[in-house]
C-alpha cells in the first residue's frame, strides 16, 4: 500500500497548521474531507452547506468531483471551511493543493464496503504527521452498513463516528465534536 500512494504524503501533510487562523478576530479552521470514490464526501459538504460550491463533473453513472467541494458552516464562534476532495487516484494534485494548510482531516469511508485500503493510508499518514482526524462511517442507513467494521480498520485509539451523509443523521454530533477538537488548537 505505501508504494501506491508514497508520492504525494509528504507533500499532502506536510504543510498543516496546528493552529487556528483568526481574521478580524474571527477564528477559522480548514476541514479536509478525503475518502475513496463514492463514499460521500460531496454529500457530505452538501449536508454541511446547502448552498455549497462544487466542482463536478457528469460521469457514466453519475457526477464525480474534479478539484475541490466547498462548504462553510458556524458553529460556536468558528467558521469552518470544508473541502471535498476529489476520491479518484488521478486527482491527486488536487488534494495536495486543497490539503495545504489543513487543521483537521475527515476519512469518510462507504460503511456497507468498510474502509478501502486508501482511506487506511490517507487516515494513516495523517496520525503519522500529528493532524487531528475523524473517520467517518457513512451510509449507515443501507442494508449491509458496519460501524464495527470501519472501526476495526481504522484501528485502536481512532476517533469513528457514524453519520449518513445525504440525509445529514450525525451532523450535528460530528459538527460539535469539530468545534470540541479546535479549542485544543
Amino acid at each position: 500500500v505505501a508504494g501506491e500512494y508514497a508520492r504525494g504524503d509528504e507533500a499532502l501533510f506536510e504543510h498543516h497548521s496546528d493552529h487556528l487562523d483568526r481574521h478580524h478576530g474571527e477564528r477559522r479552521m480548514k476541514v479536509v474531507i478525503f475518502g475513496s470514490y463514492s463514499s460521500g464526501k460531496t454529500s457530505l459538504v452538501r449536508a454541511i452547506d446547502p448552498h455549497p460550491s462544487l466542482t463536478e463533473v457528469r460521469t457514466h453513472d453519475g457526477t464525480t468531483t474534479v478539484a475541490f467541494d466547498l462548504g462553510v458552516r458556524e458553529r460556536g464562534g468558528l467558521k469552518m471551511y470544508f473541502y471535498g476532495t476529489p476520491g479518484q487516484e488521478r486527482f491527486e494534485v488536487a488534494r495536495e493543493v486543497v490539503a495545504f494548510g489543513l487543521h483537521l482531516g475527515l476519512v469518510i469511508a462507504d460503511a456497507t464496503r468498510g474502509m478501502t485500503r486508501f482511506e487506511q493510508h490517507v487516515h494513516a499518514e495523517l496520525k503519522k504527521h500529528g493532524i487531528p482526524c475523524i473517520v467517518l462511517a457513512n451510509k449507515m442507513d443501507l442494508p449491509g452498513a458496519s460501524l464495527a467494521s470501519v472501526r476495526e480498520a481504522a484501528g485502536p485509539g481512532a476517533v469513528v463516528m457514524p453519520i449518513t451523509a445525504s440525509t445529514g443523521e450525525g451532523l450535528d454530533a460530528l459538527l460539535d465534536r469539530i468545534a470540541e477538537m479546535a479549542r485544543a488548537l
